[in-house]
């Protein structure tokens, strides 16, 4: 290794002496003798403070590939946390072997060592002579890839070997990957759709005939940004022909002019061998209240139903698929010295999702998240996943080699797919929907909750498709083993614990549900722009847009509940706290029998009473701020200001529940229900550690006196110690008897 890594940095040297931007007189022979320039081991070459300085303009194709401005902002960063930054005596270039930090795989001692095994190619990159610098690294090369090293006659790795990209769109490696990702059974392969009313575009007929679907039709589904309305090309479907055989509904067809990522769509439909494409604009009724209603809840099983979705990133319907016809790709940096190929592996495809606009948009979330197998289009490159699988055009592996022993998935030292439920994702693990142990409906639960929190953090053009567009998300976790509920958006699972009734006391969920909080900072003094209400001259009021970027901070949605995050602009935080380590103190609740209700009537629930505690102020006064925890989604500036609204009765703390350690009934009867062993090793259900202080949850609200009503304006926790339990703790506030309370 260090020989080549002295060859490579030979031939960089060479190369960049053509560009004139430095003097690199001698370095070969520097390089070489490697006893002056070691760092840990590694072969470097000092080149002072160029690569944060230089303009990715002015220089040769290495140097552009090897630019590094992220090293400015690292030590200024470093110098800010720790006063001072030793060491900091330049910038190196700096040799990683077998692709050290590729964004494929976790940097873990079993992924180097398959790199490792399969000779996958070193690649070289800029970083700073100073401490900590790995992190910023990741990032830089997330976000503009590596640059590897392939010196001439090395044979390729079976992992992960970079390849050009061709600057046009090519659909064999797409085909290869269908191909691949067929034979993974259940898992992939989508199932028809059973849904009213359905409608696709025929892109082998002459004027793109939209038609009745019918089952058996193959089709490709398009997820994409509309756009702000009135960009040219979103008129509406026109009259065609008479109807499908089999069918009384009129045959409709695409109007003549239709946005560029539309007709793009139509021809990637085509190379791939489809004849169908279902494009929600024109296959969805936009006159119809009711069609749209219906469809926008099986939103989830057109997306699943589809032989592939195609993912369109670009800022509206006009922007088109890089690379398929008008619409350019950014191009994949090469060059050559002597024997040796330098080539860029660009930005990773997960960076280009994350920062698009596609990303931002609420109606495309649920249509990535039950997509069985997606195709994005970024700027750069095609990227492909599947629920077992992912590739991105500018590598190539030999895709039997990383699929473990029965090739229905990519081993775990591969990292998961953006929207796939793999071993690398957040509370998931494959094939978690319909497992019935009471371990994995709590990791069902987390899920839900980690993907509510993504969604609440997306835009809407329209504010009052909160829930329409969170409709699929609903009635897929409703079907779940879990059995979650969706009430106006929050989750509510059902028990998972299956106890006598004389103990079900204290296991409705709902309380738990309720107990969400706001991503915000307490007590800033920056807080959101508010509602503008209707004038006394009769002008409506109106809805302030609201974005992650340009106002984080939640507002009010008017039109839903204060109690749901649906009725709020704002993304949720993620909690920490389980489930069956709760007991609900809420009495007659409205909704203690959810589970029988359907998806559209829960989501559409306006209000809710219960009978509650209410916590005495002049006792939470003298409790002490360190107890206290406080999730304000609008409201008071300050702990004073707080304190001062409880006093006059302006607000109330509502009592939810407690939360504390498992209640023995509950914790046996889910270890039961599991059949874990209690000498079993690892136990899964035990390893739930409580990340949160034993505390008493309250709801924070301002009661209107005269309508009789509540409305949720954030959360509080009180944290009690001393070994007295949840209702311990609760009877030293004497909060008296409870209170039948109406919250909208």
């Amino acid at each position: 290794m260090p020989n080549n890594a002295a060859n490579v940095l030979a031939a960089q040297a060479a190369l960049c002496a053509e560009c004139s931007a430095i003097s690199w007189d001698g370095i070969e022979k520097v390089v070489n003798e490697k006893l002056r320039f070691t760092w840990k081991g590694r072969p470097f070459v000092d080149v002072g403070r160029r690569y944060r300085k230089l303009s990715p303009n002015n220089t040769c194709t290495l140097c552009r590939q090897l630019y590094a401005p992220w090293i400015a902002g690292f030590i200024e960063s470093r110098r800010w946390i720790e006063g001072k930054v030793r060491d900091d005596l330049g910038d190196r270039i700096h040799v990683f072997p077998n692709l050290r930090y590729v964004h494929h795989v976790s940097d873990y001692q079993t992924s180097r060592n398959v790199l490792r095994n399969h000779e996958a190619p070193y690649h070289i990159a800029v970083v700073p002579i100073a401490p900590r610098w790995r992190e910023g690294l990741l990032e830089h090369i997330a976000a503009r890839g590596m640059v590897v090293v392939l010196p001439d006659g090395r044979p390729e790795s079976k992992v992960l070997q970079p390849q050009q990209v061709p600057r046009k769109f090519d659909e064999k490696p797409v085909l290869s990957w269908l191909r691949t990702c067929k034979r993974h059974r259940n898992r992939c392969n989508p199932k028809p759709p059973e849904v009213r009313g359905m409608r696709v575009i025929d892109c082998k007929s002459e004027n793109l005939d939209i038609q009745e679907y019918q089952p058996g039709d193959k089709y490709v589904a398009l997820s994409y940004v509309w756009g702000p309305p009135g960009i040219p090309g979103q008129s509406e479907a026109q009259a065609a022909a008479a109807p499908r055989p089999g069918s009384t509904r009129p045959v409709l067809h695409l109007p003549r002019h239709i946005p560029l990522t539309i007709r793009d769509a139509v021809k990637v439909t085509k190379a791939l061998r489809y004849r169908y494409l279902w494009v929600d604009k024109y296959c969805i009724d936009q006159n119809n209240e009711q069609e749209q209603r219906e469809q926008f809840s099986r939103m989830g099983d057109i997306y699943a139903g589809s032989q592939i979705a195609i993912f369109a990133l670009g800022d509206d319907s006009n922007a088109g698929l890089p690379g398929v016809s008008s619409t350019p790709r950014l191009g994949q940096r090469e060059c050559r010295s002597g024997r040796y190929r330098f080539i860029s592996t660009m930005p990773d495809p997960h960076e280009s999702i994350k920062r698009s606009k596609w990303s931002t948009r609420a109606w495309t979330y649920q249509e990535g998240l039950f997509s069985t197998r997606r195709l994005f289009f970024t700027n750069h490159q095609i990227y492909f996943e599947c629920n077992a699988m992912n590739c991105a055009e500018s590598f190539k592996s030999n895709l039997d080699v990383i699929h473990i022993n029965t090739g229905q998935r990519f081993r775990a030292y591969h990292r998961a797919g953006q929207f796939v439920c793999g071993n690398s994702n957040q509370y998931s693990h494959l094939d978690v929907r319909q497992n019935k142990a009471n371990h994995r409906k709590v990791d069902t639960i987390r899920r839900c909750q980690h993907q509510i929190l993504q969604y609440t953090k997306r835009e809407l053009t329209n504010k009052d498709d909160v829930l329409n567009a969170f409709a699929a998300i609903a009635r897929f976790y409703a079907k779940t083993t879990a059995k979650i509920a969706s009430v106006a958006g929050i989750a509510v699972p059902f028990p998972i614990a299956n106890l006598p009734h004389s103990k079900q006391e204290g296991l409705d969920h709902l309380s738990y549900a309720l107990a969400w909080s706001h991503r915000v900072d307490n007590f800033n003094g920056d807080f959101p722009r508010q509602f503008k209400p209707a004038s006394r001259s009769g002008k409506p009021g109106t809805q302030l847009r609201w974005t992650p970027h340009d106002n984080p901070k939640p507002q009010r949605r008017r039109g839903f509940p204060s109690w749901s995050w649906a009725g709020w602009f704002g993304q949720m935080q993620s909690r920490n706290d389980l489930p069956y380590c709760w007991t609900s103190l809420l009495g007659g609740s409205g909704f203690s029998r959810y589970k029988q209700y359907l998806v559209r009537e829960l989501l559409e629930a306006e209000s809710l009473q219960f009978d509650a505690y209410v916590l005495n102020p002049e006792q939470l006064l003298s409790y002490g701020r360190a107890m206290l925890d406080v999730h304000l989604s609008a409201g008071p500036t300050s702990m004073e200001m707080l304190y001062q609204k409880l006093t006059n009765r302006e607000y109330e703390c509502v009592v939810l529940g407690t939360y504390g350690e498992p209640r023995r009934d509950i914790f046996r009867a889910i270890q039961a229900a599991d059949r874990k062993s209690t000498r079993a090793k690892k136990r899964r259900i035990d390893m739930f550690e409580r990340l949160e202080p034993d505390a008493i949850i309250c709801l924070i609200v301002c009661t209107d006196t005269v309508e009789g009503v509540s409305y949720r304006k954030g959360l509080l926790k009180v944290q009690y110690y001393g070994g007295q339990g949840g209702e311990g703790a609760l009877r030293e506030w004497d909060t008296g008897s409870k209170r039948r309370l109406t919250l909208k």
